[in-house]
């Protein structure tokens, strides 16, 4: 095998990294199905009151805890899906874009992705608490899971996919619909943290989830597609070098 063989075939499995953007949405969106499938009628957040989340917990105590263990994994996977991504939003920005902004998106959809797996940790302690659990201590668990993987994780990755999109956007490196659909998303992602102080702020959290679930799908997917570019994705110069 040659050099230059060697290279491409390493690129080509480097290459499947990028569908990682595709497995974050897919394992959440799953976790979202489970729920409307498996969980009890009826929701909770943290605006509710001590008796909706005591009927809530108590309604069918036994599957919830099942639901709870199936969310913890879906979504643990979810985030470790997105951290397997962050090397190549940070590639992307590092090549079109500079440094500084490719170490911002880094740290951004790290931080993200760390929430996001807190949020999943914190839905297997909920199964093991149960019902019972006091309910202070329930629902001081309950928030963690929902906070954590709420308006921070989603200011967090928002401002990730805002810089992504906007060097696209100015280095000509991204279809203009990905680009600007980016931007709206980053945006929402940064409005969902005024859900902190105000329940109508938390209308932007699924706006910026949803419809960042198919940016990220889409982006994925275009990377995979200039497979036969690793380098031009990664910054690396070893096969012009073979050549």
């Amino acid at each position: 095998m040659t050099t230059a063989t060697f290279v491409r075939t390493n690129a080509r499995r480097r290459d499947v990294g990028a569908l990682s953007g595709v497995l974050y949405a897919l394992f959440f969106v799953a976790s979202l199905v489970a729920i409307a499938t498996l969980g009890p009628s009826g929701t909770v957040t943290p605006y509710s009151s001590d008796a909706e989340v005591q009927a809530y917990r108590l309604k069918d105590a036994a599957t919830l805890e099942d639901l709870f263990r199936l969310l913890g994994l879906l979504q643990g996977l979810s985030a470790l899906a997105l951290l397997a991504f962050v090397p190549w939003l940070t590639a992307f920005v590092r090549r079109y874009g500079s440094d500084t902004r490719a170490d911002a998106v880094r740290v951004l959809a790290t931080v993200a992705g760390t929430l996001l797996l807190l949020s999943a940790g914190s839905s297997w302690v909920l199964a093991q608490i149960g019902s019972r659990a006091q309910l202070s201590t329930y629902r001081a668990v309950s928030d963690l899971s929902f906070i954590t993987g709420a308006a921070p994780a989603m200011a967090t990755l928002g401002v990730a996919v805002f810089l992504v999109a906007a060097t696209g956007r100015a280095g000509h490196a991204l279809p203009a619909w990905i680009a600007w659909s980016g931007m709206v998303i980053g945006a929402a992602g940064v409005l969902s943290m005024s859900s902190l102080v105000a329940e109508a702020g938390s209308v932007f959290i699924p706006l910026g989830r949803f419809l960042g679930f198919a940016w990220f799908a889409a982006l994925s997917v275009l990377l995979w597609r200039r497979g036969g570019r690793t380098e031009d994705l990664t910054g690396s110069s070893t096969t012009s070098r073979d050549h």
